[in-house]
């Protein structure tokens, strides 16, 4: 059997960033930038007051303080949008609103709440150092300078910034197109009746959930039986998409029809069976820009596979530089046991502990297992010919991320 790093590297090699397209910004959040941007202007734009308060020359409040405060005469109030109508002069201030343009002449904002005033004078009771509570121009971006790399998830704190810039539109990868494929006789949808021999697709609806959670576009193909015919009518509809997904029917069963079909329909077979536990049973292939996967059709091994293989082939095609999950170190805290011949993905509860991460395997590790879903945030990985780790040990841990 495949091991999954070469596993890895065949889905690799076959996944490029998708083209990228012009989008408005407000249609780009979760997207991922295909251009370099730069700072067409300084930011801030201009010397502007960081706080509620008075613009003043430093030098004329020398010595200003409780006891023997300094009274300068004001020349009205600066809002913030709006220009002064005269420069700042020696004795003189000007009220100032938060963001507001720091006038001609002043050098120093002082805040509201160290003064009072009297009539058209305000008093000063402390002398200000020199350039407080200015936000100088550019100085927390320069003109002309880089902010965000092709690769950049465009999130809140992007989208703020490049609006900051004026950028309505921007240059990024599009969301990925999946369709999603439940196959088996036994399988029914959630809103009808079940027999004794049928099982509700969670597979769909747990797929579906997980490939949003990397926002792409899901094309439900619904259920389709062991038959030959009613497949290929729906897997050729889904080989439409950037990614097909089929949950079940890859096994080797009697009516475990993807395969051939799928042969029938030009897919390329690049790999069969991996040697991964929970999810053997995984296939992998490609027709023209299509991938498809095959999923075992156990929950909790379908589960895995997505985090393990589909989801670093998701997060490429999106775009991201970094698209395998990131691992960390964490402690067991009790023993794990652990065949070795298959790269192991036990589930676990994942915790810190003040300075360090502690992992606790769950008990029941079963491949058609839904509580341990429920149960796990992190999947325990064990090479294939690790000795079984023990309390105490340090395993590498792979954070769930949906």
């Amino acid at each position: 059997m495949l091991s999954v790093e070469k596993a890895k590297a065949i889905i690799e090699a076959q996944v490029a960033p998708k083209p990228p397209v012009q989008q408005s910004l407000q249609a780009s959040r979760g997207l991922v930038l295909a251009e370099s941007v730069e700072a067409n202007q300084a930011f801030p734009l201009f010397d502007n007051s960081a706080m509620d308060g008075y613009a003043v020359r430093a030098d004329d409040l020398k010595g200003a303080s409780r006891e023997t405060p300094v009274a300068l005469l004001n020349q009205g109030l600066i809002p913030a949008g709006f220009l002064a109508k005269r420069p700042v002069q020696a004795g003189t201030c000007f009220q100032i609103a938060t963001g507001a343009a720091v006038p001609e002449g002043a050098d120093t904002v002082v805040m509201q709440e160290s003064t009072f005033t009297e009539g058209q004078h305000v008093y000063f009771r402390r002398a200000p150092h020199q350039g407080e509570n200015i936000r100088r121009r550019g100085e927390d971006i320069a003109p002309g300078s880089s902010v965000l790399s092709p690769g950049t998830l465009i999130l809140a704190a992007q989208t703020a910034l490049l609006a900051a810039f004026g950028y309505s539109e921007v240059k990024v990868h599009p969301p990925l197109t999946v369709s999603l494929l439940s196959t088996g006789s036994e399988l029914v949808d959630i809103d009808q009746p079940i027999g004794e021999s049928h099982i509700r697709d969670s597979n769909g609806y747990m797929l579906a959930t997980l490939l949003q959670s990397e926002l792409c576009e899901v094309q439900r193909l619904g259920i389709v039986p062991d038959d030959p015919d009613a497949l290929r009518e729906r897997l050729h509809a889904g080989l439409q998409s950037d990614f097909l997904l089929i949950s079940g029917g890859v096994s080797v069963g009697e009516h475990d029809f993807v395969k051939p079909v799928l042969a029938d329909l030009g897919v390329e077979e690049l790999f069969w069976r991996v040697a991964i536990k929970p999810g053997k049973p995984v296939f992998f292939g490609k027709r023209q820009q299509t991938l498809v996967f095959g999923l075992p059709g156990n929950p909790a091994a379908s589960y895995v596979v997505f985090e393990v293989l589909v989801r670093p082939a998701l997060r490429k095609m999106r775009g991201l530089p970094d698209f395998e999950s990131p691992r960390l170190k964490a402690v067991l805290t009790k023993p794990l046991p652990h065949r070795t011949g298959r790269t192991h993905y036990a589930r676990g509860h994942l915790q810190w502990q003040g300075d360090h991460y502690e992992v606790s395997p769950l008990v029941f590790q079963g491949s058609h297992s839904l509580s341990s879903l429920i149960d796990a945030n992190a999947l325990i990985e064990l090479p294939p010919n690790a000795a079984a780790p023990k309390t105490g040990e340090t395993v590498t841990v792979l954070p769930l991320l949906a």
